[in-house]
Formats: C-alpha cells, sequence, structure tokens
C-alpha cells in the first residue's frame, strides 16, 4: 500500500504502550490502589496510569514486594504499535489518534487534517479512527487484536465487537481503489470475529439472537440493574444481599415468578476510584412491576434497560 502511495489505517482499541506489568521474579502484577485494575504502562510518560480514574505513579525499575529489577510489560496499545511500524517503515509518516494523543478538539483536528492531506501515509488509533471518517486514498485497514473487549462480561460484549470491527473496516476501500482489511486474532473462531470479518450482518444475527433466547437476554426481555457502592467492601456486600434478600421476599408475597434476580455479585470492575462495587439485576418482561413495590434506597443507582452491565 505505501508502494502504490495508499494509506492505511491500523486500529488497536486499547491505548498506551503495555496492557499490565509483571514481575517475572514474585509474579506481582501492579494495579490500581483506587480501582480494581491493571495499571497500563505509557513509555513516551514512563507512566503507569488507570484508565479508569487517571492515578498515575512513576514505572518502578524493581519490584516494590520482592525488590528484584525483573518488571516486564506485556500487551501492547497503539503507542506500541506507532513505534514499530515507524522502525519497520522509516521512510513513512505515522499519525496516532487517541484520547492521550488528541486532548481537545484542536488537536483532534490538527491530527485528522494531517492524514487527510496527505501528509501522513499511516494512521493508528482506538475507536476514533473507526466511526464517520472518509479517507479515499485509504485501501488497507489493519485490525490488531480483535479481541479487545469481546471477554467483558456483558452480553453486548460480541455485538459491540462486531459493530467496531465492522465500522473500522468500513475506511477502506471508499475511494478509486479496491479496499483489503485484515484482521488479527487470537480467536478466530468466535462468530462475532468471523461474521465481522465476512462483513455478514445475517450470519452475526442468527448467532447472536440464539444466545440472547437461550440466555433470555434483551430484546427478548428487559432488564433492570441496581447497582451499590462504598468505600468499605463488608457494608457494600452486607447492603447488596439484604436488597437481594428483600426483593426476593416482595416477588413471593407478589406472586411475580415471571422475573428473575440474578446477584448480588461484583460489577465490572469490581472497585473503582475507592468504591467497592456490587449489583443486582431484575430480568423479565416488565422487571418494572417487581421494582415499584420494593423500596430502593437513595444511596442505590436504578438503570432501567442499561445500556452496559459494566
Amino acid at each position: 500500500a505505501l508502494e502504490a502511495g495508499e494509506q492505511i489505517i491500523l486500529f488497536l482499541n486499547r491505548r498506551g504502550s503495555a496492557g499490565y506489568t509483571q514481575c517475572r521474579s514474585c509474579g506481582l502484577s501492579l494495579r490500581c490502589r483506587r480501582c480494581d485494575i491493571a495499571l497500563t504502562y505509557h513509555k513516551a510518560a514512563d507512566r503507569l496510569i488507570c484508565h479508569y480514574c487517571g492515578y498515575r505513579r512513576i514505572a518502578p525499575a524493581k519490584c516494590p514486594k520482592c525488590l528484584s529489577y525483573r518488571m516486564s510489560y506485556y500487551g501492547v496499545g497503539t503507542q506500541t504499535v506507532a513505534e514499530e511500524f515507524s522502525l519497520r517503515f522509516p521512510g513513512a509518516t505515522i499519525v496516532r489518534l487517541d484520547s492521550d494523543a488528541a486532548r481537545g478538539s484542536r488537536a483532534y483536528e490538527s491530527l485528522l487534517s494531517r492524514f487527510r492531506s496527505g501528509e501522513a501515509q499511516a494512521l493508528v488509533g482506538t475507536q476514533m479512527v473507526a466511526k464517520g471518517h472518509h479517507f479515499p486514498a485509504v485501501s488497507l485497514v489493519g485490525v490488531v487484536c480483535a479481541d479487545v473487549g469481546i471477554n467483558i462480561p456483558d452480553y453486548r460484549a460480541g455485538e459491540r465487537v462486531f459493530q467496531l470491527l465492522c465500522q473500522v473496516a468500513g475506511r477502506a476501500g471508499r475511494g478509486a481503489s479496491a479496499g483489503r482489511v485484515i484482521v488479527q486474532t487470537y480467536q478466530p473462531d468466535n462468530y462475532a470475529v468471523q461474521a465481522a470479518a465476512a462483513q455478514d450482518y445475517q450470519a452475526f444475527y442468527r448467532e447472536e439472537m440464539a444466545y440472547r433466547r437461550e440466555q433470555a437476554n434483551p430484546p427478548l426481555t428487559r432488564l433492570v440493574r441496581l447497582l451499590f457502592s462504598h468505600t468499605n467492601q463488608a457494608r457494600c456486600e452486607r447492603e447488596a444481599s439484604r436488597l437481594a434478600r428483600l426483593i426476593k421476599a416482595k416477588r413471593e408475597v407478589w406472586g411475580h415468578s415471571d422475573i428473575e434476580l440474578l446477584g448480588p455479585t461484583p460489577a465490572y470492575p469490581p472497585r473503582l476510584r475507592g468504591h467497592y462495587r456490587r449489583h443486582l439485576i431484575l430480568r423479565g418482561l416488565d422487571p418494572r412491576k417487581l421494582l415499584d413495590r420494593v423500596a430502593i434506597p437513595s444511596t442505590w443507582t436504578v438503570d432501567i434497560d442499561p445500556v452496559s452491565l459494566t
């Protein structure tokens, strides 16, 4: 594509240089002190950053636990892809478009204009590069780690991956040159990845609806999500269990056997910004009729027909 004077988009829905940091001697994984999530390594700033709460710390040279100098970085992010591209193709210019590089609308437009004008031959980025852009000179789209997000504990995870892959694939071949899309994945048998690679909506729909029907998930039913968070883990678990018992008792009294109660279980992530999180899910054709009979404390967050369960 470069030799033909065409442009390239490389898509990876993960920022930074490495997904997590681990000691090869004792196995310690560096995690955010406020969120139950691994810290992402950003090589340019030499910092470990939490992408949920913004907490950051200097990347340690030695392990805080065993004091060995065997800290290693695993996984890739957009920064790693941009660096690798520059090493392999030193004569080509690459622009990185993610929320780290494009801080504000001016920076965002400046980066896009560099690529659109042809000043840069390649564009690497997160989902910011996938939606709504028209680049006639782009003939090749490469998807790096298409599996990102596919194992999130949310029944819509497969749908989101399929949608995103289809959107980014649509950036190729919008001009005179034919488009080509290459998808790299560790799960080539996954139905969402296969359907997206084939651009086959009907195949994805049939497979996804079979799962939704088997698990009685929307659009065949409706959901209500009840979320509780607290800085004290024991208090959080007690309150979640208390409300679950109350809802079950009300369900028996009023005979709402058609409404299912899931949980309480840890939310994803189970700890966020210093608060432990537990949630309950009501599932049925009309879960509101049970919810309306339960006094939900104001400390709970109630989400009717939640867009996401994370």
